[in-house]
């Protein structure tokens, strides 16, 4: 077997899949929204049953504090979302998507699922299963590095 990384081959998964979303028309077209945002906005969408804070968006993305107030700045700024504070913390503000999030939405909808779709293909569920299995093992053991780095 070669000398294989696993980072690599997420790092080049991952460039490849950045180069489908930048190619969706709601992204291609909207000079201001980039593939993070796009992102960003996915997660806003498949959670908007609940309230969710500048700490989701962190935690999600597995990103800095500095990271996601410059993005949400961003997107504020580029009318997708608007942060509003909340009446029993003072400290929060909620993030609300704006309509023209809403009209983009559609487009990513039917985008991610076609590119989920063609992505998975000739996978099983059961291979699904294990992929993010794996996944999350990768995650956690990375976990421990990154504990290990604050001490």
């Amino acid at each position: 077997m070669q000398n294989r990384h696993v980072g690599y081959a997420v790092k080049s998964l991952n460039r490849r899949i950045g180069r489908v979303i930048d190619n969706i028309p709601a992204v291609r077209e909207n000079k201001n929204l980039t593939s993070f945002q796009f992102w960003v906005l996915s997660f806003l969408f498949r959670e908007s049953d609940r309230e969710l804070f500048q700490r989701d968006v962190e935690a999600e993305f597995n990103i800095r504090r500095s990271t996601a107030t410059e993005l949400l700045k961003a997107m504020e700024a580029n009318g997708l979302i608007r942060r509003v504070p909340v009446d029993y913390d003072a400290r929060l503000k909620k993030i609300v998507t704006l309509p023209y999030a809403e009209e983009i939405r559609r487009q990513l909808d039917v985008q991610v699922e076609r590119t989920e779709k063609q992505l998975t293909e000739g996978f099983t569920e059961e291979e699904m299963a294990q992929f993010y299995d794996f996944i999350r093992r990768f995650k956690e053991n990375l976990s421990k590095l990154e504990e290990e780095a604050e001490i």
